[in-house]
């Protein structure tokens, strides 16, 4: 048997409504991986041309962002996490905004304070409601300095930053002789994104993080990731999603334990045709746990 067990290509976005529910996996191990959403997907930022397009922009996002209320949803996502009772969670968009005055003799950003910290607010919601988890390992992929914007609607001017971070947590009221964890690691693909704006081109870097672990005596390591969303291949040029997955299964992947990878794969398994790095996950022998878990059923693969 190759050494991977199992890859977690899966977007856990249905509402779940008890851990009962969720018991269809033949052992004891129970992972499980989300996308927190950090509240827009940019779209404004990226499509403006002029540096105001840009200023209007920025400030759409924020906007959106707050509209999202970020508290609410990790209480919500907490409450997701506790039904499923997992022993490690990777998560992805755990983001951090901040947002401040602008120096209008300059028209510059200076300080800013953190408006919403997904990652704290998850970590403090989870706590509140009685689960016992830690970090076991953060990174940061991209991230944008202060920039200015301007609320249209209300004419309010601010600066906005932004950082986007993946997470793994960990369970730390299992017993330790059947559940334990060491090694976190963490790395930024080489393969990355960039995309050009008003105001210059704009990186956006991808990562994954790892931990080993061991439950009921089987050693395995646990990824998790977020895959570039960006079809590079609709514009001629290579798939950057293709060569992250690439990057994985070389690098951290690459190991003689089991690996469970659990992650924001944005590649399509259902319906046909699948995307070009699913394939790739399945000529390298991983599989699909919803697929394993129900063959033949449309689900939360990807897309």
């Amino acid at each position: 048997m190759k050494n991977q067990l199992m890859a977690a290509m899966i977007v856990l976005a249905c509402s779940l409504a008890s851990a009962q529910a969720l018991s269809k996996g033949r052992g004891d191990l129970r992972v499980m991986t989300y996308n927190a959403n950090e509240g827009t997907d940019l779209l404004e930022v990226q499509a403006a041309r002029t540096p105001t397009d840009f200023l209007i922009a920025v400030g759409a996002t924020i906007a959106q962002v707050r509209e999202t209320n970020p508290p609410a949803r990790m209480q919500a996502l907490a409450k997701q996490i506790i039904a499923a009772s997992p022993a490690l969670v990777g998560v992805q968009e755990l983001d951090q905004w901040s947002t401040g005055p602008v120096n209008f003799s300059d028209f510059s950003c200076g300080s800013t304070s953190v408006e919403f910290d997904m990652l704290q607010e998850l970590r403090e919601a989870l706590a509140a409601q009685g689960a016992h988890y830690k970090v076991a390992v953060q990174t940061q992929q991209y991230a944008f300095p202060a920039i200015p914007g301007l609320i249209a609607s209300s004419g309010t001017f601010l600066c906005v930053q932004l950082t986007n971070n993946i997470a793994i947590l960990a369970r730390t009221d299992l017993d330790p002789s059947q559940f334990s964890w060491a090694n976190p690691q963490h790395a930024v693909y080489a393969a990355t994104l960039s995309f050009p704006s008003a105001i210059g081109t704009l990186p956006l870097p991808r990562a994954w993080a790892s931990v080993d672990a061991t439950s009921h005596g089987q050693a395995f390591r646990f990824i998790t990731t977020h895959l570039e969303s960006v079809d590079t291949t609709l514009f001629g040029l290579p798939s950057i999603r293709q060569a992250q997955g690439a990057e994985l299964r070389n690098g951290p992947a690459n190991t003689s334990t089991p690996v469970i990878i659990a992650m924001d794969s944005n590649s399509q398994a259902a319906p046909l045709p699948h995307d070009a790095t699913y394939i790739d996950f399945t000529l390298a022998s991983y599989n699909d746990v919803w697929s394993e878990l129900h063959p033949g059923v449309l689900g939360f693969t990807c897309c």
